[in-house]
């Protein structure tokens, strides 16, 4: 996994490749909080992202949650056709602004 910010101000966009799974999930999850403590909306781009495991959307649901809370916008653009299908299944795809 890696990622990559770039800060807008008010909006930040993280730029995720790799894979989220078990092991980074964590990382994965504290970048999240952190960025959704830092900026109002942030941009999940997932061009490059292979492949996510439960716990990173679990990582997601939370900062998602945050994000809402203070009443921010979650996006997800960019999302390849796997992980889209993940984000149908599971209902993310009703909650993500996705782009």
């Amino acid at each position: 996994m890696d990622i990559k910010l770039i800060d807008k101000g008010n909006e930040g966009e993280l730029i995720l490749s790799g894979k989220v799974d078990a092991k980074n999930a964590e990382e994965f999850g504290n970048i999240l909080i952190k960025m959704a403590d830092r900026f109002k909306d942030l941009t999940l781009n997932m061009q490059d992202l292979r492949y996510i495991s439960s716990a990173g959307l679990r990582s997601i649901q939370l900062a998602y949650m945050k994000i809402h809370s203070n009443r921010g916008e979650l996006t997800a653009k960019n999302v390849n056709k796997y992980i889209m299908e993940v984000f149908e299944l599971t209902g993310f795809a009703e909650i993500l602004n996705l782009s």
